[in-house]
């Protein structure tokens, strides 16, 4: 069946290039090189492999398994055992000895084709099994061994493939490894072929096509968008030796690929890239791209494509030739896919199984809707099992699908094979619906649903996709634990949380926690209350995926769970790290010893042994403020002096380390702690500005405070009591819970002239940080200083102007509350008073929430409250540690009690510390 399709292509295109191999520039040799063989030459291969296998008396659809990486050699040899009347078994090469030796027991294998890199894995993998080695390569590494060189040189001799029947196994693919339990999917003849004929009949592709094949061929979608479709209809197919994205990119432009089918991961980063550089050329490119964009919008759908033009640059980098890029394999993002085709890309998603031969749907290039997975192959056939409405009237049900290309079932899985094989239609798991147009659509996998104790179901992929609108979430994998005793939900949405590390450090954030939780907090407000995850855990490795790039989400959940059945949670657990010599030998340094000797002093969470990758916040448990008493304290030990733009873009113990070293010499500070901070020279013009008086901008904004504050009594009812318990001058701080944009104006729009006059803030440089924003900060003494990136500067900010006399106005919450109630307390101003001997004055508000909530727009003119509370004064004497906690602890309670009285409310975090320390 398929070998005779491919004899029919070598005879029309016999010295067509059929496979090439796209070769990485290295240190012996910087030229680029490219293998290519034509289709003669890739019979006469894998005709030479099948004479070889033949000989051996391998035969009657004896099990030839793979364990290589993709090459025109494994396809060459693919296609010999096809030809040998044989069957073959792709595996997947990131599979350990111990599990490739279960498929391989599983399968009943008699041979095994190995490439080099992958030889070790094999042996041990066959050790005592009656299973024969093969080289898929030459005889430098096993000269023992029967190699590719040798059949080759032998010839065919005379061999005479063997002409399959329709139902006769081609393949046997094992599912993807998401559950602890893969299946030997068996795929034949007659399925291949049908789905051959099944995607050529909707997607237009012939042999003057190029395609990239980057997934691995042990994958049913590469092995056919990749393997058979090509070969079939004499395209061109390219592979590459080493996957990285600059070769990748390289191959697309110079080996002129015109349909490229790929996991949505790789256009995520495409995306991702042509974002971060939009972004980077500052506001005016950003609107001349939103509004390119939407033109190209409006005319792609009048069947117009101005985005090739519009967006040049970036089909350059895809390479000018490209007709398609096809995804599969995985849930694709709705807003990446339309700013993809936006920017004049013909972006097709394709969705199938291994048991419906990688394929069974597509969406239609001339009725191409973004977001769906199209419609059924030729042939084929795809209905909706027992639809029930969900929360938006749409019938979702599982996807039952029926044709050709449906597989013959599970290679010694009777039981499997009848649980999913039934009457005709093989049920996928997977569920979905039809719109008007039988479109389909997918929802989830029916395994994968979460019910709540409600009995809502919750589709993972949808809330894992709303919530990886965090640039600062790398990736994200939502399941469903028991609540905890007291909590209202029988079942609550948790996740395993992985940091994008990269942006963090670009944008020099170090308390990566408090980044985490207020985008969570943030993105939480966005959804209904069943939909919002309500517990995490931080995770600082990937999450482990399968081979294409599926979470494995029964090892997920199942490593989830054993943590917090220990009563642990992920971010609470030592991360344990092989160290290497070189590594091992830094340590062994006397200064590193030194430093690590008052690290261990600081930490909070004990490590049985410190690692040079430790994150101080994650690993060790350090605030940022821990992390800058450390650092200074470590300074004064070493005679260092670190550069607030170094220390500020520090996160692990080495980088820590090795920044002090780096700076020694450089006098370091004669006294540790904040009082050493406060006291160093301040050179910051927009810092020495709050000392001077600025009489016509502070009346101009004391003007429009007043007109505000007429508003404000007016539309908010606004009632404000204790304004008296305030000082007329400074110094002294002024530290407000934090729930809306309104407090700061209406707050400031209160103070009587000999108090306004005085206010500075530090701080909100993402909002005050720019252009006319900051010229604008500069008239209020607003010192846009980010204490995420910047804590040492910002400190040093407060100190400078509580000195000059001036009044703080400082949130201790650092954030908006998610849902009204006061939250977690810093230490910041702690800190400030105790070492500055000022008084905090509390002030309580209650209101400014349900006028214009976090996450929000505007809402309604609610009733606003505001109370100012007798004041936290710092005791006498040099602050400890103690002294910082047990102020904060003093600040929120008097705050909390007041809001308590104005909402008539309780604090939810009555249980809870008050004090963050993480």
């Amino acid at each position: 069946m398929f070998y005779a399709r491919f004899i029919e292509t070598v005879e029309s295109w016999p010295d067509a290039i059929a496979l090439e191999m796209q070769r990485a520039p290295t240190a012996a040799d910087p030229t680029p090189a490219v293998e290519s063989y034509t289709y003669t030459q890739l019979r006469a291969i894998a005709e030479s492999v099948g004479a070889w296998i033949a000989s051996r008396g391998i035969s009657g659809g004896a099990r030839c398994a793979f364990l290589a990486a993709n090459s025109p050699l494994w396809t060459a040899t693919y296609i010999g055992v096809v030809s040998s009347g044989n069957t073959a078994v792709p595996l997947d090469t990131a599979y350990k000895p111990e599990q490739l030796r279960k498929l391989l027991l599983d399968c009943g294998a008699v041979l095994l084709f190995v490439d080099d890199r992958n030889l070790d894995h094999a042996r041990a993998a066959i050790e005592g099994l009656k299973i024969e080695l093969a080289m898929i390569s030459g005889a430098a590494v096993a000269p023992e061994l029967p190699n590719l060189d040798q059949m080759i040189g032998r010839g065919s001799q005379g061999f005479q493939p063997i002409i399959a029947a329709a139902e006769d196994t081609i393949c046997i693919l094992y599912t993807s490894g998401t559950t602890s339990d893969p299946k030997g999917v068996m795929l034949t003849h007659g399925n291949l072929v049908a789905e051959m004929d099944g995607a050529l009949g909707i997607i237009d592709v012939d042999h003057r096509d190029a395609l990239l094949g980057v997934l691995p061929l042990f994958h049913a979608l590469a092995q056919m968008a990749n393997l058979l479709i090509p070969l079939a209809i004499g395209a061109r197919v390219v592979y590459l030796d080493s996957l990285n994205t600059s070769e990748l990119l390289r191959a697309l432009r110079e080996r002129k690929i015109t349909i490229f089918c790929c996991v949505p991961q790789f256009f995520y980063l495409i995306h991702e890239r042509v974002q971060k550089q939009v972004a980077e050329k500052g506001k005016l490119t950003q609107n001349i791209f939103k509004l390119m964009m939407g033109t190209s919008r409006v005319a792609r759908r009048f069947g117009l494509n101005p985005g090739k033009i519009f967006f040049g640059k970036v089909h350059e980098l895809l390479g000018k030739q490209m007709r398609y890029l096809i995804t599969g394999g995985s849930r694709f993002d709705l807003t990446i896919g339309r700013d993809l085709h936006a920017m004049g890309f013909n972006i097709l998603q394709a969705y199938g199984l291994t048991e419906t031969s990688g394929g069974a749907c597509v969406t239609p290039p001339k009725h191409n809707v973004i977001g769906s997975i199209g419609k059924p192959f030729v042939g084929a056939e795809i209905e909706i099992h027992d639809p029930k409405p969900d929360e938006n009237g749409r019938p979702v049900g599982e996807l039952k699908i029926r044709g050709g290309m449906v597989m013959k079932g599970y290679y010694n899985r009777p039981d499997a094979t009848a649980a999913v094989l039934r009457d005709g239609w093989f049920y996928s798991g997977d569920l979905g619906y039809k719109d008007t147009q039988g479109n389909l659509y997918i929802s989830g996998r029916a395994k994968e649903i979460i019910v709540l104790s409600s009995g809502k179901n919750i589709y993972p992929e949808e809330i894992e996709a709303h919530y990886l609108k965090s640039p600062f979430i790398k990736e994200l994998c939502v399941m469903g634990l028991e609540s905890k005793p007291g909590e209202p939900m029988g079942e609550r949405l948790h996740a395993a949380v992985v940091p994008n590390f990269d942006v963090l450090k670009e944008k020099k954030i170090v308390n990566v926690r408090e980044v985490i939780r207020f985008d969570i907090e943030s993105l939480s407000a966005q959804q209904p209350s069943t939909k919002r995850i309500l517990s995490y855990d931080i995770w600082q490795e990937d999450l482990p995926r399968t081979t294409t790039r599926k979470l494995k989400r029964f090892e997920i959940e199942k490593r989830t769970r054993e943590m917090h059945a220990r009563g642990e949670q992920q971010q609470d657990a030592p991360v344990v790290r092989e160290i290497t010599a070189e590594e091992r030998e830094w340590l062994d340094r006397p200064e590193v010893q030194q430093a690590l000797a008052i690290i261990r002093t600081h930490a909070t969470k004990a490590k049985a042994e410190l690692q040079p990758s430790d994150n101080l916040e994650l690993d060790l448990g350090l605030d940022s403020m821990e992390r800058v008493e450390m650092l200074v304290e470590i300074e004064q030990a070493l005679g260092a002096d670190v550069p607030d733009s170094v220390s500020g873009e520090i996160y692990s113990v080495r980088e820590l380390v090795d920044a002090v070293l780096a700076h020694r010499g450089t006098g370091g500070r004669k006294q540790i702690g904040w009082d050493a901070i406060f006291a160093e020279p301040v050179t910051n013009p927009e810092v020495l500005a709050v000392a001077n008086e600025r009489p016509i901008a502070a009346r101009f904004w004391y003007a429009i405070g007043r007109v505000a504050n007429l508003a404000s009594r007016d539309l908010f009812h606004l009632k404000i009591t204790g304004l008296e318990k305030l000082p007329k001058s400074g110094p002294f701080i002024i530290s407000p819970n934090h729930q809306s944009f309104l407090d700061a104006p209406v707050l400031m729009a209160n103070m009587r002239w000999s108090l306004f006059r005085n206010l500075f803030f530090v701080g909100t440089s993402e909002i005050w940080g720019d252009g006319l924003a900051r010229k604008l900060a500069s008239t209020m003494r607003l010192i846009p200083i980010d204490p995420d990136a910047n804590l040492v500067p910002a400190m040093q900010a407060a100190a400078f102007g509580l000195k000059a006399g001036r009044t703080l106005v400082l949130y201790p919450e650092g954030e908006r509350s998610i849902d009204g109630p006061p939250k977690t307390f810093k230490k910041g101003a702690a800190i400030l008073a105790a070492h500055l001997q000022v008084p905090i004055y509390p002030i309580a508000i209650e209101g400014f929430h349900e006028a214009w909530p976090r996450g929000k727009g505007f809402q309604k003119f609610a009733r606003l409250q505001v109370a100012v509370c007798d004041p936290v004064v710092p005791p006498p004497g040099p602050p400890t540690p103690e002294t910082y906690e047990r102020l904060t602890a003093e600040l929120r309670e008097k705050i909390v009690r007041e809001w308590e009285r104005m909402s008539g409310r309780k604090d939810p975090r009555a249980q809870q510390s008050p004090v963050n320390v993480g």
